[in-house]
């Protein structure tokens, strides 16, 4: 039992020792407008690796899961937002002119009930080049439901500095909605392998009198993709139209 304890602490220090020596690297996936009423600006989720899992050493995504079991995911996150202010800053020293993304970090459910890092954000959003809509949040429904109150919060305190949120891998049930209405995201996302094109065009249009934009992920087909052109769906997400790939910030 000892030994298990010891281990997991060298574990944990190591975790936090290559976060400060920036061991890890973020990836980047274009959210496509299709009809959106927002003005034209690169819109991409971002996605964290481990560097060895880079080199591969490491299978992918395999570290995640050892950064959850040492709730260590409030830190990752933190350390997403300051490496976003890094590498906005760096993109518009060699290009003042350059419009940095939004670019939506995925919060994970310990750092939603972290009431610290609100503030943390709130500086490098006021402070820092991530201003005037290039940091947005996605948390994943099943998160949202047990954390509604901690999540408002949040939304309340960053919403004033520009930051815009997405409620990701909505049902489109009847009580969700009234979610919706409370929370007032920017953005909803549903997965085109989980609903039928009847309750696509339902939730687009509930999303809309909500003042939501909807955007529709795991689009890996042009047949889907031409659908959802047609109903005039805001946003699309998966590999018929982009590649997960290195993050470049802005063009």
């Amino acid at each position: 039992m000892a030994d298990a304890a010891q281990s997991q602490q060298l574990l944990t220090a190591r975790l936090i020792e290559s976060l400060q020596g920036d061991e890890y690297v973020l990836y980047a996936q274009t959210i496509v407008p299709i009809a959106t009423r927002r003005p034209p600006r690169k819109f991409q989720e971002i996605f964290i690796r481990y560097k060895e899992e880079d080199a591969k050493m490491l299978p992918p995504g395999s570290f995640f899961s050892v950064l959850e079991e040492c709730h260590l995911l409030p830190l990752v996150d933190r350390w997403v937002v300051n490496k976003l202010a890094r590498l906005a800053r760096d993109a518009f020293k060699s290009n003042p002119d350059r419009t940095i993304p939004l670019n939506n970090v995925n919060l994970s459910l310990e750092t939603l009930t972290d009431s610290h890092f609100g503030e943390y954000v709130r500086r490098h959003a006021q402070h820092t080049y991530l201003t005037g809509g290039a940091l947005g949040f996605e948390i994943s429904w099943e998160d949202v439901l047990p954390q509604q109150e901690p999540l408002r919060q949040l939304m309340e305190l960053l919403k004033p500095h520009g930051c815009q949120f997405t409620l990701a891998d909505f049902d489109g049930s009847v009580p969700s909605f009234a979610v919706l209405e409370t929370l007032a995201p920017q953005f909803v996302k549903i997965s085109a392998s989980m609903l039928n094109p009847t309750t696509v065009s339902e939730t687009l249009r509930r999303c809309h009198a909500l003042n939501c934009e909807l955007i529709v992920e795991h689009v890996e087909s042009k047949e889907v993709l031409e659908h959802l052109r047609r109903i005039a769906v805001d946003f699309v997400q998966g590999f018929e139209l982009s590649p997960v790939q290195p993050l470049q910030m802005g063009d």
